[in-house]
């Protein structure tokens, strides 16, 4: 058996040798009988990798920059857990008739792959919340030992760090019952006035550990996050999400020195804020991420989720606007389609808008006959001062009402006027932040593009 796993050993580290991947890549190979689906998914903490496979049933994934990870995968409904760790090159395979009767992992650590989708990690009874604090641990304690000498007699002491790993991340798993218990005993005595003692938070501080190879375990990961805000006593009660956040971002980079483990709770924090609540109104959380954040594979995904929200990027079609003319018509940028589009953000109470007031004129009269509308947008409060000053023969070009606070201006992020705007004739952006007119490269600019004459 010994002979058998390391010759599958070394054909694993062939195919990664001749893969064409670093030494320190996870390369995943699938193989799939008869595939009804097309698709493999893997996930792993923030992240999903969506696997294709060809006629065959043959797909790869390449996982970067980790030295140890637990992932989930994914066929249809169907899901098998893996352990992996840095240069690991497994071989997947399974016939999707039978998904659980015919999976099998090949690549060194098939047994910590067997263990996971065998035993399962039991909860304590609620009940148990009910109990004080130190029988409360005991009964955590105990369920820890128990899942730990269920872990060493299953004999996995050869396969990597994963014994090592395993017991750190059954810690934290019940761990996350500490975090739960002042709601949980509240509960179930029914005692609503109960407030943990200093006992209690000295017992969440002895989980917070600052070690490189826990960065690797979503339970870790959750646990501290969550005790962050447990232990900082200054925003103990702070419930809003993005306060919550930029507290628990602190209270990170203050308490962790390690650099894997700041970086990586800094980020995981930072992206699941971004990835569900986009990044209007986010400086602190920039100024920390980008202080103490410098992996590289870290700010790249940052920078995905940055970009989904990030939707008045150049390249990108341009939010929408609705907004009224003098005669009261409504008008959105589909009436401007076909031709370029020189959007001025204006308001009748700025007065470096008005400075620019001849310059856009002359723009317009230069370009009179060319392919290129230029529309202003007031952003008054006052609709009556817009209208007056439309009529006074001051302005040229479409001026339209769009009023303050609108969506238009929350997507551009315009805390400024005047703010200028180009657009190109499918309504995408050129440019979010164009020069004035009274600029000399203005003209010129606008002279370049493409079929404007």
């Amino acid at each position: 058996m010994k002979k058998c796993l390391l010759f599958l050993s070394v054909i694993a580290a062939l195919v990664c040798s001749c893969s064409g991947k670093t030494a320190e890549d996870i390369v995943i190979t699938f193989d799939v009988t008869d595939p009804q689906l097309r698709e493999v998914v893997v996930v792993y903490h923030m992240s999903m990798i969506p696997v294709q496979l060809d006629e065959s049933g043959h797909g790869e994934a390449v996982l970067t920059g980790m030295d140890a990870v637990y992932a989930k995968v994914y066929y249809g409904r169907n899901m098998k857990n893996v352990y992996l760790e840095a240069g690991d090159c497994p071989r997947i395979s399974f016939d999707p008739k039978d998904f659980d009767g015919t999976f099998m992992f090949e690549g060194g650590k098939d047994g910590a792959v067997e263990y996971l989708n065998t035993i399962v990690l039991t909860p304590l009874p609620d009940e148990a919340y009910a109990l004080g604090l130190d029988e409360f641990m005991d009964r955590t304690e105990a369920k820890e030992a128990e899942a730990v000498k269920l872990l060493e007699a299953s004999g996995l002491g050869r396969e990597g760090d994963f014994v090592k790993l395993e017991k750190a991340r059954i810690h934290y798993a019940y761990g996350a019952t500490v975090l739960m218990y002042p709601v949980g005993h509240a509960m179930m005595t029914q005692d609503a006035s109960y407030r943990p003692d200093e006992d209690y938070y000295a017992l969440v501080e002895e989980y917070m550990n600052d070690e490189a190879a826990l960065a690797d375990l979503d339970e870790y990961r959750n646990f501290v996050i969550e005790a962050a805000h447990v232990l900082d006593q200054d925003n103990r009660m702070v419930t809003a999400i993005y306060p919550k956040t930029v507290a628990q971002m602190r209270f990170i980079a203050d308490r962790f020195e390690t650099p894997k483990v700041r970086q990586t709770l800094l980020h995981y924090l930072a992206v699941s804020y971004v990835d569900q609540f986009g990044i209007d109104g986010i400086e602190d959380l920039e100024n920390l991420y980008r202080t103490y954040v410098k992996d590289t594979l870290l700010t790249a995904d940052y920078a995905a989720k940055y970009e989904k929200w990030n939707v008045s990027k150049p390249g990108r079609l341009s939010p929408d606007f609705k907004a009224v003319d003098i005669d009261g018509n409504e008008l959105t940028l589909a009436d401007f389609k076909g031709k370029y589009v020189y959007i001025d953000i204006w308001a009748t109470w700025c007065n470096p808008c008005k400075r620019e007031f001849p310059h856009l004129k002359q723009l317009e009269a230069d370009f009179k006959d060319a392919q290129i509308t230029f529309v202003g947008l007031s952003t008054d409060r006052d609709k009556g001062k817009w209208e007056e000053m439309v009529r006074s023969g001051v302005l040229s070009g479409v001026q339209l009402y769009l009023g303050p606070g609108s969506s238009f201006q929350k997507s551009y992020k315009i805390d400024g006027i005047p703010r200028f705007i180009l657009l190109d004739k499918e309504g995408r952006i050129i440019s979010n932040d164009m020069s004035r007119p009274s600029s000399e490269e203005t003209k010129a600019f606008l002279e370049g593009l493409e079929g404007i004459r």
